[in-house]
């Protein structure tokens, strides 16, 4: 993989990993908070031998920029989806999204689907109706003075748990993974909060909106998601007519990081299916 930084033409520097020959059709992958593009690396070896693989980091995460003036809002981030777009000339690109990367991908879907070549959809959140547990574990999340109590390795590791089916997979190497890109300034800890300070309410699509989008459209679930639960995805299926549901077994919320090998072969299958 290319580690690479792009300035967009709004002049956000967005750092992104690439893989794969530019010939080939491009392929972007959006992950969501709290993690980075580094969440598909177990994907990408693979895709890049079909795929031009473009996996930014969004802003506000990773080792993207962190603009403290940013409202991180579905405007801002279907704006960065597009500006990416329009970077790198992409005219159509196929689009993986998940989690936060997802509720913009989605927003992106309704308002330019004629950027999208096939669509896949995880885990995340189409709607506002967040349960009372995940708006409360939110306002914690996003509170400046508690920050530094939440990115203590020990507490940032029992929290990210709580997206896991196996907590065995939540190795200190993987908690470094989500971890580290939100330690290293002050700008990075402010940003830790500042990404999760805008209501669910400003963060979703109209849901008769979400019913017009008629891509090609794969939408893989882990069915044990504690956050996101598997009766969100038989809604999203219901309302995007053109889209196929797969649970993903024995997979929480990071399904990447439990199932690579399943949903390598259910993306791989989908997107290369005429």
């Amino acid at each position: 993989m290319e580690s690479r930084t792009i300035t967009l033409k709004s002049n956000l520097k967005i750092h992104t990993l690439t893989q794969g020959d530019k010939t080939h059709p491009p392929l972007i992958l959006l992950h969501g908070w709290p993690s980075s593009g580094l969440l598909w690396r177990h994907l990408i070896p693979e895709l890049s031998k079909r795929f031009y693989v473009l996996t930014p980091d969004l802003p506000g995460h990773g080792r993207s920029d962190k603009p403290e003036t940013a409202r991180y809002d579905l405007d801002f981030l279907r704006g960065f989806i597009l500006d990416f777009w329009d970077t790198l000339d992409l005219k159509k690109a196929h689009l993986c999204v998940h989690d936060l990367g997802g509720m913009a991908g989605l927003s992106f879907a309704v308002r330019y689907p004629q950027r999208i070549d096939k669509f896949i959809v995880m885990n995340t959140s189409p709607y506002s109706d967040w349960s009372l547990a995940l708006r409360a574990s939110i306002f914690l999340l996003k509170q400046n003075l508690l920050t530094r109590l939440f990115l203590n390795r020990f507490v940032f590791r029992q929290v990210l748990k709580n997206g896991f089916y196996d907590k065995e997979w939540v190795t200190p190497d993987i908690v470094d993974i989500f971890r580290a890109p939100w330690t290293e300034s002050k700008q990075d800890r402010n940003a830790f909060s500042a990404t999760l300070a805008v209501p669910p309410e400003l963060m979703v699509e109209n849901r008769e909106a979400l019913r017009k989008i008629n891509l090609p459209t794969l939408i893989l679930w882990g069915r044990k998601d504690v956050f996101f639960p598997f009766k969100i995805a038989r809604l999203l299926h219901e309302d995007i007519k053109t889209s196929s549901l797969v649970a993903v077994d024995k997979a929480g919320h990071f399904l990447q990081e439990e199932q690579p090998e399943f949903i390598l072969l259910e993306m791989l299958k989908f997107l290369t299916q005429r």
